[in-house]
């Protein structure tokens, strides 16, 4: 019985986070405010449903109420969301082509990487065209602590900011190569804050390494991480220290294309 109530309490969550959802959708597919017995028709809410719901978007900054007319529109924390989803899309379209190079110069899958919450995020790839290669999934998570792009994405923030990023669990060890002393991670971090380039050498899958650099914006920040990935039998010591540089230049001009100019803008590890 008890798991059964459980049950039950998880799906009326789920059902809320719908109904939410629809009523933001049909606040935004208005175009204007709307009354609360009008929007209750339109998503065929109970009124009260609707009051309850709204209440909640309201306090959370999702949707508001004009307090002379006592209508409901969307609110500012809507606005961000879209504006971050097109940022990022811009983000995407702009560096586009520069993985399509990388891909090409190095015959390796080239990657583009976000952080999104406390993991990185593939925002888009261009595949290697070997038969044997490393495939990635657009909107894959990974972990921070044991891929090159995470290793990025850490260190392009203050070393309390990367330790609050780890959070407070044990590095799990995903390879045998994976480091999961923190010190060594930290040794290795600041490392990567000097040469601006990270490794992964089997760290994150056995058999994958991958080489990662920073994509910064205008104002110095690094907003995404790019990278090529490929097979241990192919990106072995030798042919890693022959393709950093290729990988170091792709970014630069990535960044370059954001308006990030190295000689006047001081890189923030904010």
């Amino acid at each position: 019985m008890r798991q059964r109530r459980q049950s039950g309490r998880q799906a009326e969550t789920v059902q809320s986070v719908v109904r939410a959802l629809t009523l933001l959708d049909a606040l935004g597919d208005n175009g204007g405010e709307i009354g609360i017995a009008e929007l209750s028709k339109k998503v065929r809410f109970h009124v009260s449903t609707s009051h309850r719901l709204l209440a909640t978007l309201i306090a959370q900054g999702y949707a508001r109420q004009n307090p002379e007319t006592g209508r409901y529109g969307l609110g500012s924390r809507a606005f961000h969301l879209a504006e971050s989803f097109l940022g990022q899309m811009d983000l995407r379209r702009a560096v586009r082509p520069f993985l399509e190079r990388l891909c090409r110069e190095t015959g390796e899958t080239a990657n583009l990487v976000i952080l999104d919450g406390r993991e990185a995020v593939y925002l888009d790839k261009v595949e290697s065209p070997q038969s044997l290669r490393i495939f990635s999934r657009i909107g894959r998570r990974a972990p921070l602590y044991c891929t090159a792009v995470g290793k990025i994405l850490l260190a392009s923030r203050s070393p309390e900011d990367a330790e609050t990023l780890l959070g407070g669990d044990p590095l799990e060890p995903l390879t045998r190569s994976t480091v999961t002393s923190r010190a060594q991670l930290r040794q290795e971090l600041e490392k990567v804050r000097e040469q601006e380039f990270a490794l992964d050498i089997e760290e994150c899958e056995d058999g994958a390494c991958c080489i990662a650099v920073p994509v910064r914006s205008s104002r110095g920040e690094t907003v995404a991480a790019v990278g090529v990935s490929g097979p241990n039998i192919r990106m072995h010591a030798q042919r890693t220290q022959e393709l950093v540089p290729v990988v170091v230049r792709m970014g630069r001009e990535a960044s370059e294309q954001l308006g990030f100019h190295a000689a006047r803008t001081t890189h923030s590890t904010t």
